[in-house]
């Protein structure tokens, strides 16, 4: 891990980007709230998202993540930032140079639900108002244009929705969207053994598919945390994400602990939490109504012994990153996944189906854009960022693919955050057509 920490990442411009830090603290940002990002329908598709190459030539790729639809409530994360998703999606449509439309995970916020209530279905999401008026019918005229594709790639908020229920409402919700998601929640994307995306919770302890804890179980404590933060959320009209729960509470045991972490840590940030929330960990429950097979409803401390060993035992369930770099990769370093899979260490073989030279990720709510130039091949790690209210930044990637001599394909790589009229940072690399 801390040979990750302490590599140096070029950008194509020569300024030093190093790994991990997120984009809204490393580079000054034009609107400074919501209230002064201004929605301009008549010339977005050219200004804001730049020239589009001769007729009929379609050769982007959008990737956004983290939408996180929710229901109609005061603990949802995206309601004031609805109107401008909405807008986004119609100026993709409007375009004719985008090809596909990848949406990277968290579409539908399955997770941010009080624990005193029943978990809402995908299809209460897909219902609501606020969705249905701006989100909803701006993505299906997307997935309704025959010129663009629409990809999903599942995240974890969204999980379970390679049940067959969840599948369903998605797909009569979206005609033609492409769903990648399969059991225990996971998926990914690729194109030409050059590119390769995922949402990333693959790679983060708390977050992660959890098919060990309990059996036929898949959800994470993360799921746990997130219901948490939600009746916090509605108790005090204030919103409070995951992320920022993970980030505060891990690294304030980082600090007591001078870095060690263990499994009594982790059950003692959730008992934290859980705390934080005035709940009693020996008399409030869960109200699960059968979600992921619980019942019956499980008390706060039943779900902490249940995850007592995530971090010992994290070795020997999820093989690729170590523990403490999974604890790490949830409160924003998921950069040092990216660099595993541009070096594709041995214990790794077999698990991907190439070694890619563009990754993105999401998951973080951290926008961030590293270009790699070295001895070896030029790598670009990007993460997409987010569109919830709680980020003043909304962002997205596009990705420019264009044939050159000598059997070849250039990637133009660009991170775009909207108001603003040209990309945050950019890069490109050349590589052979397999």
């Amino acid at each position: 891990m801390a040979n990750n920490l302490t590599r140096r990442y070029f950008l194509k411009n020569g300024s030093l980007a190093a790994l991990s830090i997120p984009l809204n603290l490393a580079i000054a940002h034009a609107a400074t709230g919501v209230g002064n990002i201004p929605i301009i329908p008549q010339i977005y598709s050219t200004l804001l998202l730049g020239k589009s190459p001769p007729a009929n030539k379609r050769n982007k790729l959008i990737f956004i993540s983290d939408i996180h639809m929710n229901v109609d409530a005061n603990y949802s994360w995206i309601v004031e930032h609805a109107p401008y998703l909405g807008e986004f999606l119609n100026s993709i449509n409007a375009r004719d140079d985008i090809s596909e439309l990848v949406i990277l995970g968290d579409l539908v916020d399955n997770w941010v639900r009080p624990i005193e209530d029943a978990p809402q279905s995908f299809s209460d999401v897909l219902t609501s108002s606020t969705n249905t008026k701006e989100i909803v019918p701006a993505l299906q005229a997307v997935c309704a244009n025959p010129d663009i594709k629409v990809t999903y790639v599942v995240g974890n908020h969204d999980m379970l929705s390679f049940e067959t229920d969840n599948r369903n409402i998605l797909t009569s919700t979206f005609p033609g969207m492409e769903i990648i998601s399969d059991s225990p929640g996971l998926g990914a994307y690729s194109k030409d053994n050059v590119i390769w995306a995922e949402h990333g919770h693959r790679y983060c302890l708390f977050n992660a598919p959890d098919t060990w804890s309990r059996a036929d179980g898949h959800l994470p404590l993360g799921y746990f945390i997130s219901r948490l933060a939600a009746s916090h959320s509605s108790r005090t009209g204030v919103v409070t994400t995951t992320p920022e729960l993970l980030n505060e509470y891990v690294e304030t045991h980082l600090g007591l602990n001078n870095g060690f972490f263990d499994d009594l840590l982790i059950l003692g940030i959730f008992n934290a939490i859980a705390l934080w929330n005035e709940n009693d960990p020996l008399v409030d429950k869960f109200i699960m109504a059968g979600k992921d097979g619980y019942t019956p409803d499980p008390l706060i401390e039943a779900v902490a012994v249940t995850y007592d060993s995530i971090f010992s035992n994290w070795p020997l369930r999820q093989n690729r990153v170590p523990a403490m770099e999974a604890v790490l990769n949830d409160v924003g370093y998921l950069g040092s996944a990216a660099n595993h899979l541009f070096e594709m260490p041995l214990h790794w073989t077999g698990k991907y189906p190439f070694t890619p030279r563009i990754v993105l990720f999401g998951h973080t709510h951290q926008a961030e854009f590293l270009y790699q130039s070295g001895t070896d091949e030029d790598t670009i790690y990007v993460n997409t960022g987010t569109w919830i209210d709680k980020s003043e930044d909304m962002t997205w990637v596009e990705i420019e693919i264009n044939d050159i001599p000598d059997n070849k394909k250039s990637y133009g790589v660009s991170l775009w955050c909207y108001g603003e009229t040209s990309p945050r940072q950019s890069a490109s690399i050349t590589a052979s057509v397999v």
